[in-house]
This record gives structure tokens, sequence and C-alpha cells, in this order.
């Protein structure tokens, strides 16, 4: 009996020690997606809500000849970063103690038992805080036009407890908040205020 025992608890040490970086690897994978989708929605729904427009953040100086002279952004950039923090934590809350399901078939590389069979359970548990800070992307957009995009980039800390211990990982996810396309050339002097953008 005792030697029965001794050879079920190797093959159970065994095996979690062979799954467990395929299952680590699934539970991040659906961590990432399903915090993804919360907080793009999350993102989305106010914006479109509150239906904000490129003006709103930045503003193109020029000259008398109408050449660029200068880009600023102002502190509106900075409350609705604030803001979309709040949002982004309030659709968090349900999901802070989320429950993971793999199938076992999952954890085997072939088609015909994938997504079936029984399936193992993982926590996972948003810690910290989530931060977010705006990036201004700008590319060529064609003769003397450049595209100007302002995107919200969001991290959120995640402790994952599986089976035999944890792992921590960051879902990370941006969202574009306004584009424009500018005519003329953009100046050398992009001015941020309070480091919005």
């Amino acid at each position: 009996a005792l030697v029965g025992l001794a050879l079920a608890a190797g093959i159970v040490g065994w095996l979690q020690h062979q799954l467990r970086p395929l299952v680590e690897a699934a539970a991040r994978a659906q961590a990432a997606n399903a915090l993804t989708a919360v907080i793009d929605r999350a993102i989305a729904a106010d914006l479109a809500e509150r239906d904000v427009d490129y003006g709103d953040f930045v503003t193109i100086q020029r000259d008398a000849s109408g050449a660029i002279t200068a880009m600023t952004t102002d502190m509106a950039l900075n409350q609705l970063r604030a803001q979309l923090v709040a949002q982004i934590l309030s659709a968090l809350e349900g999901v802070d103690a989320s429950e993971i399901r793999i199938p076992l078939g999952s954890l085997v590389d072939s088609e015909l038992v994938w997504a079936r069979g029984p399936e193992l359970r993982v926590r996972a548990l948003r810690v910290g805080t989530v931060s977010a800070e705006f990036r201004s992307d700008f590319s060529q957009a064609g003769v003397n036009q450049t595209l100007h995009r302002i995107e919200l980039e969001v991290a959120v800390p995640v402790t994952l407890i599986l089976p035999g211990g944890q792992t921590e990982l960051t879902v990370e996810t941006g969202l574009r908040v306004a584009e424009t396309v500018i005519v003329g050339a953009v100046p050398d002097t992009y001015l941020t205020l309070n480091g919005a953008a």
C-alpha cells in the first residue's frame, strides 16, 4: 500500500511538473484576453459617450503663411486619463476574482481533443493599481501630410493562482483616443503641458 501511495504521489508530482508550464501559458493567455476585452469595452464606451475630438486635446499653431509653428496639448488629456482610469477600475471590479477554466484537452497538441475534457480552474486576482499613459504617434500619411494619433496605453498587474503555486503578469493594452491628418510639415516643437501626452 505504501509503495502504491508513493508511486501515485510520484505520478501526480510528475504530471504537475509536466503540465504546469502548459497550464500557466493557457491561464496567462485567457486572463490577458479577458481583461483586455473588459478594458477595451470600458474605454470605448466612455469615449463614445463623451464624443471627444482631436481638437479637444491638441492646438495647432500656424504663422501668417499658414505653416505650422507648434502643437500643444492641454490639461484636458490629464483629466480624461484620470476619468478613464476610474472607469477601468470600475469595470474590473467584476473580474477581480474571475475564474478561468482550461479544458485538459487544450494542454495537448492535438486537434481531436482541443478544448475538450475535464476543466482545470484557475483564479485570476487583480492586484495593485491600473496605470495609464497617453502616447502620441506621428506617421506619414501622404505628400506633406502627417497622421497624428493619441493613444491610451493601459497596464494592469494580475496574479494567477495556479495548482501548485502562483504567477504574476501584467496585462497591457492600448486604445486610440483621437487622430487627425495634419496638412503641412510638422515642426520639431511639440509641447506638452503637465505631462499630458
